[in-house]
């Protein structure tokens, strides 16, 4: 079962969650659960898993570029990070 959370973010943070997730082809509260479920992967025990890292910021750098293919930069940090399904 999955649980339902409120973030409140100032006008910035959210145009710019907006701009990434259209960037993405992806609805914001898409990006927002990847960018939270990323983060709580990242910092798991013992300060992180270091492919996970550098999977999200090559995905960030990759949302950067127009027209990203979303599928392919999941696959793409699935494969780095050894979670291929």
């Amino acid at each position: 079962m999955t649980k339902a959370i409120t973030l409140r973010l100032d006008e910035a943070d959210h145009s710019a969650l907006r701009e990434q997730a259209e960037r993405l082809q992806v609805q914001p509260g898409t990006l927002a659960r990847m960018l939270v479920h990323a983060g709580l992967s990242g910092n798991a025990a013992g300060g992180g898993r270091p492919e996970a890292q550098r999977a999200l910021q090559r995905l960030v750098r990759r949302s950067h570029q127009p027209q990203a293919d979303a599928v392919a930069l999941v696959r793409e940090a699935r494969a780095a990070l050894g979670s291929e399904r």
